[in-house]
């Protein structure tokens, strides 16, 4: 055919012929696109497609598609990641002996400088020998090209909209450390409203892509989460021990009033004061007794006056211990509560430079790992 037609010459440049018509004439190759999921003719005002007709009989045949096609994708550096997104064009029905497909130059390809995403940019693209393809259940094998564009991710949208907002989260929960502990409204409300936050920003992004494993971004917002559930225990703890030692200095001082008031009421039953006067025992000596009577009723006299004074003294001792000052329950108290109240306070001391420190150093160490050690795991198409 492009001989007769060349060996005619009636065409000097050629021509075009749009519309349908002049298809159904032309032979035209079943071309589609392997990895495609929809697509789409352009219509408006007419179908958007021509046939063109050289001089030396070759045919030019042009399209406008719109092709919505599958990339395979590793997402543990989501959205730090770069990935490389094929397009693979090949005959339906027509084996590679029939049909071959070859690229037009080195510029076959080209992408627009007007193309802008939101989210992703070209970084570059690339075309791939065209090579032969056997599908599974066909003997034959059937002609492909392929062209790869390579795309990444616009950091900074998602710093700005996701990354920025759950860092500012996190310091905003480092306020109640500076709010006095016995302010419970205060703190709490800091505390819940920052972690209702979190988990609305956080997990509840419909933005992100939906995988079945964690992503860079995933660990990022656990991240934060933890940091924003931790302030808010961090008060839990300082009021739990401010509130349990109150509740032992108050069960001590009622202990030491029990105490005082047995003892109290002891020495007052033990050590009253004698109001009945000691007579001194009469020693009568009979004539008629024997010298060993006399000596033997001195003797238990003498032990009964001695006995009286010791009871004197005993009850003197007791009334002058009746009468000391309980001091030091008291003074053991008042350390214990100072002390207490001290390990509260360092608690928030440590929390406003812990909690800051070790959210910086995590957050180096997440850039690091994921910008500079973790390799982008790139799929790139694999000629059969």
């Amino acid at each position: 055919m492009a001989e007769n037609i060349s060996s005619q010459n009636s065409f000097k440049e050629g021509c075009t012929f749009y519309g349908l018509e002049i298809s159904t004439k032309v032979w035209i190759p079943d071309t589609f696109f392997l990895n495609g999921k929809s697509s789409y003719l352009h219509k408006i005002t007419v179908p958007n497609k021509f046939i063109r007709l050289r001089k030396d009989g070759q045919l030019k045949y042009s399209m406008r598609l719109t092709v919505k096609a599958s990339c395979p994708m590793h997402l543990r550096k989501y959205p730090l990641d770069t990935q490389a997104c094929p397009l693979e064009i090949g005959s339906y029905a027509y084996p590679s002996t029939d049909v071959l497909y070859s690229w037009n130059g080195d510029d076959a390809v080209t992408v627009s400088k007007d193309v802008v995403f939101v989210t992703v940019r070209f970084s570059e693209y690339h075309t791939i020998k065209p090579y032969q393809y056997r599908e599974g259940g066909r003997d034959d094998q059937r002609s492909i090209l392929t062209v790869s564009f390579v795309i990444q991710r616009r950091r900074g949208y998602f710093i700005l909209q996701i990354y920025a907002p759950c860092a500012m989260i996190v310091g905003a929960s480092w306020v109640s450390f500076w709010i006095n502990r016995s302010d419970a409204a205060g703190r709490v409300a800091v505390g819940a409203t920052t972690v209702l936050t979190m988990v609305t920003m956080g997990f509840g992004g419909r933005g992100r892509e939906k995988v079945g494993s964690a992503t860079a971004i995933d660990w990022f917002v656990i991240m934060c989460f933890t940091f924003v559930f931790a302030a808010l225990v961090e008060y839990a703890f300082v009021n739990f021990i401010d509130n349990y030692e109150k509740q032992q200095i108050k069960k001590q001082l009622e202990l030491d009033r029990e105490k005082k008031k047995k003892k109290e009421e002891a020495i007052g039953s033990i050590a009253e004061p004698q109001d009945t006067p000691v007579t001194q025992p009469t020693v009568r000596f009979q004539e008629d007794t024997d010298k060993n009577t006399r000596v033997k009723n001195t003797d238990e006299s003498l032990r009964q006056q001695q006995k009286q004074l010791q009871q004197l003294m005993q009850g003197q001792r007791l009334t002058s211990l009746r009468r000391r000052p309980f001091t030091t329950g008291r003074l053991s108290l008042e350390k214990s509560a100072y002390r207490n109240r001290h390990i509260a306070s360092k608690v928030d001391s440590y929390a406003r430079i812990l909690f800051p420190v070790t959210f910086a150093f995590l957050n180096v160490m997440y850039w690091t790992l994921f910008l500079l050690i973790m390799d982008d795991e790139i799929v790139s198409p694999v000629q059969p």
